[in-house]
This record gives structure tokens, C-alpha cells and sequence, in this order.
């Protein structure tokens, strides 16, 4: 969140970021942390709006492309002031609503309606669980390929060839993100270091330098960069189990 790829993602014209990594590193949860960041960022301010995708192995109809067109679509002509006239088209186009639209023309109207906004954000996450990736990648492409100024895309996803190979002919090096790095571990360092400082169950800990040290680099060791790593999990139930701490547990 203090990178400068993130800090120029906000800002830069047409920018495009994509952060990979393996299952378990935090995609998800920092996603969720990026949209509320960009919400405020967004906040009273009418020329910059804020749409976002979740897809989702469990759900169905989170799965699905044209329905992510379809909820961007609606996430932004929801924060109009007026209808879109983009929107008037395509209901018309469709006999009033009485057909299904082809996905060409929701890719016209979501056009149209990005560019109704100063600015427009627009985060997907998890792009591999996707029901139809080459569809997916298509629509993404041509997203990229309207070299709109005012539109900033940010997808996350695993680090997958058939993504890979679309991606890396969109996204700058420099704004393709391990979220397996330094950066990453630096992030769980800190988040230890926190816990055992303000956790009233592992304070004293905290003032066992020795003890705080080893437990901070077993911890660190064992992430490999993974957020919800099993050996955390299970070094940690170790430490329960010898200090007898209900409190301790590692997110």
C-alpha cells in the first residue's frame, strides 16, 4: 500500500497493475484492503468512481465474464448523476430489456460509460478462477486496448501461463507484482512484531528479547511469504501448546 507502483497505479493515465502469487498468499484479503483504500481515495469526489469484480470458485455466477461486464456496468452507472446514455442505448438495443445484449455491445456500453468519469477504477480479483479464462483475457484486452486515460485497472490472480502470456503484453514489468517477495515478508515481520507488542496475552514476550526474537524468526521462516500458511498454523499451535496461550494465533 506504500509501493510507488500503487502510489503511480492512482494516478498515472491508463495504467494497468496485476499482482500474482500462490494460493494462500493474501490476494484476496489485500484486494479487499486496496478497494476500501481506493474508496476513500474516491470519497466526495464525483469525477472518480470505484467498481470491483470478485471471482469466485464457490459461486457460480461469480465465475462467469459477461456477468463481470455486466456488474462494472452497473457498479458505475450506479454512481451517475444521470442515466448514462450508454445505458439508454443498450436497454434500447435489446428490445427494452425483452433480449439477451451480445457481449460486444456490453463492452461498448461499459466503454461509454467510463468515459463519463474523470477517473474510474476498476479492481478484479482472481482472475484464475475464471469458468472461461480465454474469454475473460479477451474482454481484459480490449479493456487495455481503449488506451483510456482515465481508467486504471488493477486484477490480481495465480501466476498461471495462459494468464501469464496475456498479461505480460499488457502490464509493464514494473507494474507486475510478486506478492511471494521481500516486500511481502517485510509486511508479516511487521504484522509479528505488532502482535507480540500489543497483544495483552503475548506482551510479555515482547520484553523477552531473546524470546520474542526466536519466536518472530520461526514465525518469519516458516511464511515463505504466505499469509495463511500452514506451517505458521502450526507453529503456532506449538507455541500454544508450550505457553499454554488460548490468544496467540497468526492471520
Amino acid at each position: 500500500m506504500k509501493s510507488e507502483q500503487y502510489a503511480k497505479w492512482k494516478t498515472d493515465a491508463a495504467s494497468f497493475l496485476w499482482l500474482h502469487g500462490i494460493p494462500g498468499c493474501g490476494k484476496t484479503i489485500l484486494t479487499s484492503t486496496i478497494i476500501q483504500s481506493v474508496l476513500q481515495y474516491c470519497d466526495r469526489d464525483p469525477g472518480k468512481v470505484v467498481a470491483y469484480f470478485y471471482f469466485d470458485f464457490n459461486d457460480p455466477q461469480k465465475r462467469v465474464p459477461e456477468l463481470m461486464v455486466k456488474s462494472l456496468i452497473t457498479q458505475l452507472s450506479q454512481q451517475c448523476t444521470k442515466i448514462p446514455t450508454a445505458l439508454e442505448t443498450l436497454f434500447s438495443s435489446c428490445e427494452n430489456g425483452q433480449r439477451q445484449q451480445s457481449l460486444d455491445a456490453l463492452l461498448q456500453a461499459l466503454q461509454q460509460t467510463i468515459q463519463e468519469f474523470p477517473r474510474s477504477f476498476i479492481i478484479l480479483d482472481a482472475l484464475d478462477e475464471s469458468t472461461d479464462r480465454a474469454e475473460l483475457m479477451e474482454i481484459i484486452e480490449t479493456m487495455a486496448g481503449w488506451k483510456l486515460e482515465n481508467l486504471h485497472i488493477m486484477a490480481t490472480s495465480r501466476r498461471e501461463r495462459d494468464l501469464e502470456s496475456s498479461l505480460e503484453c499488457l502490464v509493464e514489468e514494473h507494474n507486475t507484482i510478486c506478492l511471494q517477495s521481500k516486500v511481502v515478508d517485510k509486511d508479516i515481520s511487521t504484522y509479528v512484531h505488532h502482535r507480540l507488542c500489543d497483544d495483552k496475552k503475548l506482551r510479555k514476550w515482547y520484553n523477552n528479547v531473546e524470546m520474542r526474537q526466536e519466536i518472530e524468526t520461526a514465525l518469519m521462516e516458516g511464511a515463505h511469504g504466505m499469509y495463511n500458511c500452514p506451517l505458521v498454523s502450526l507453529i503456532t499451535l506449538m507455541l500454544i501448546m508450550i505457553t499454554g496461550f488460548d490468544g496467540l494465533y497468526v492471520s
